[in-house]
């Protein structure tokens, strides 16, 4: 698929994870549909998506953005950054300007050249057959019917899930193990929120009773200066 989207027939994948949480104290955690590595240490992540919900391109940016945090070991030289391709699958064309593939690049607005820092953005789709290997080969994921001579290894490796007893096990298996992490994110999620409102609840407390901003923010660090600030300047203004 790589080799496909990115015209990099040589391309060898030496290490390939779906579903990668990565987690992030105190922030938003993010789960990669695909991560992969080659082996000159670029990253490709893959993230496929059926409906047309959100905003994607902040998702991408987001996705980069913990990708890069995540794996760059502590130290290492701006020069000596691996290179980071986002591709993003959808069913629906994202820009709808009839393309089955678009590549985003960083341009000089006042020059227009093109400028490389290792990043790399591109967006398929399944909604424009143009006739090409990428617009085949997404044409064949969203049917996925029978075997395709052009990709002989995918098609067979589809087969082998929908149509053997030993594939289908192993999906099932699969969105098993999916939906139970899920409904754990979900738990996380509730688990977090409730405590956020406990330690808002607890910093007004605090205030009210005299506690410098500064005790509060040292005394719940999951609280932001800012956040106790304001909350501070609430309940000194009488209310109207």
């Amino acid at each position: 698929m790589l080799r496909i989207i990115l015209a990099k027939p040589d391309l060898k994948v030496t290490d390939a994870q779906t579903q990668r949480f990565l987690r992030n104290i105190g922030a938003h955690s993010v789960i990669l549909d695909l991560l992969c590595q080659d082996r000159d240490g670029s990253c490709f992540n893959v993230e496929i998506q059926k409906s047309d919900d959100d905003n994607h391109q902040k998702r991408v940016r987001f996705n980069h953005a913990n990708i890069d945090t995540t794996f760059v070991e502590k130290g290492l030289k701006y020069k000596d950054l691996p290179d980071v391709y986002i591709i993003f699958i959808s069913k629906f064309d994202v820009f709808q300007q009839k393309h089955t593939i678009y590549h985003i690049d960083r341009m000089i607005r006042e020059t227009g050249r093109i400028v490389q820092n290792g990043t790399h953005e591109i967006y398929v789709n399944a909604a424009v057959d143009d006739g090409s290997d990428i617009s085949e080969l997404m044409q064949y994921f969203k049917h996925s019917n029978g075997r395709n001579r052009k990709f002989p290894k995918l098609s067979n490796r589809i087969r082998y899930f929908k149509e053997s007893q030993e594939g289908v096990k192993s999906m099932s298996s699969a969105f098993e193990d999916y939906m139970n992490q899920k409904i754990q994110e979900k738990l996380q999620e509730k688990l977090k929120e409730e405590l956020q409102v406990e330690n808002e609840k607890t910093a007004r407390a605090f205030l009210t009773n005299g506690a410098s901003i500064d005790l509060v923010a040292k005394s719940l660090p999951s609280l932001t200066r800012e956040f106790i600030e304001n909350l501070n300047r609430q309940l000194l203004t009488p209310a109207k």
